[in-house]
C-alpha cells in the first residue's frame, strides 16, 4: 500500500494521473466517483500553486515600492537639508502645501505597500489535524474532504489575492501621484504658476487609476466570489463545507475571509 491518500487506506493522493484505479483498501476498488475526486484534487493543488506564486509576486512588487518611497522620501530631505545649508536656494519657497502633499502621498505609499505585504494571511495547504484525521480514514471519504477543503483554501486564497491587488495599485498610484506632485511643488516655487501642471498631474491619476481598474478592484473585493448573484456569497469563511479539511495558514495577516 503506497502513495497513500493521507497515510491511511492505499489510495492515491498525488497519483491523479491513475484515474482513480488504485485500490482504496482491502477488497476495495475506485470507481467513476473516485476517479473524478483525483482529477479535482489534482486541479485544486495546481489552482492552490498558482495562487500562492501570484501573491509571491504581489508580496515583492510591493516590498519593491516600499523601498521606492523610503528613498524618495531620504533623498528629498536629504536635498532640502544640503540646499537649506548651502544658502543656493530659498527653501522656504520650495516647501509649499504641494511639496508636504507630495511627501505625505509618498508615507501613504508606504504604508500601503507595507499593508500589502503583511495584512493577509494565505491557505497553504492541509493543516495538521487534517493530516492526522487521515490516519485512520477511508481513502475515499478523505479524497472528498481533501477535494471540499481544496475549494474553500481557493476561495479563501482569492479574497486574499484581490486585497493584495488593491493595496499594491494604491501603493503604486500613491507613488506617481506623490511624484507629480513633488514636480508640480517644483515647477509653481520656480515658474510661479500652479494651474497647468497641477491639472496635467491631476489628468494622468486620473487615467492611471482607471488603467489600474480601482473600481473594479473594489467591487471585487465587497461583492461575491464565484460569479455568484449572492452579496454575501463572497464573504462566507474559508471553511464553508462542515466536513471539510482545515487548511494551513500561512502570513502574518488576519485570515483573508476575517
Amino acid at each position: 500500500m503506497s502513495g497513500t491518500d493521507g497515510g491511511g487506506a492505499g489510495g492515491t493522493d498525488g497519483g491523479d494521473g491513475s484515474g482513480g484505479c488504485g485500490n482504496d483498501g482491502p477488497g476495495t476498488h475506485a470507481g467513476p466517483a473516485d476517479g473524478a475526486l483525483a482529477v479535482a484534487r489534482g486541479e485544486g493543488r495546481a489552482t492552490l500553486e498558482a495562487q500562492l506564486s501570484a501573491m509571491d509576486e504581489v508580496d515583492a512588487k510591493a516590498l519593491s515600492v516600499f523601498r521606492l518611497n523610503v528613498a524618495l522620501v531620504g533623498v528629498l530631505l536629504s536635498a532640502l537639508s544640503v540646499a537649506a545649508a548651502s544658502g543656493a536656494v530659498d527653501v522656504g519657497g520650495l516647501l509649499t502645501p504641494v511639496v508636504g502633499a507630495a511627501t505625505l502621498l509618498f508615507g501613504l505609499s508606504a504604508a500601503a505597500a507595507g499593508l500589502t505585504y503583511v495584512a493577509v494571511g494565505r491557505r497553504v495547504g492541509v493543516a495538521p489535524a487534517g493530516l492526522r484525521a487521515a490516519v485512520d480514514a477511508d481513502a475515499s471519504a478523505f479524497r472528498r474532504r481533501l477535494v471540499e477543503g481544496y475549494a474553500d483554501w481557493i476561495r479563501a486564497n482569492e479574497r486574499a489575492n484581490d486585497r493584495k491587488a488593491l493595496l499594491v495599485s494604491l501603493s503604486v498610484l500613491g507613488t506617481v501621484a506623490g511624484t507629480l506632485a513633488l514636480v508640480v511643488g517644483v515647477v509653481g516655487a520656480l515658474a510661479g504658476t500652479l494651474l497647468v501642471p497641477a491639472a496635467v498631474a491631476a489628468l494622468v491619476t486620473v487615467g492611471l487609476a482607471v488603467l489600474f481598474d480601482l473600481p473594479g478592484q473594489v467591487r471585487r473585493i465587497t461583492g461575491p466570489t464565484d460569479g455568484s448573484d449572492d452579496p454575501g456569497e463572497g464573504t462566507v469563511a474559508p471553511r464553508a463545507v462542515d466536513d471539510a479539511l482545515d487548511g494551513q495558514r500561512a502570513g502574518p495577516g488576519r485570515d483573508p475571509d476575517g
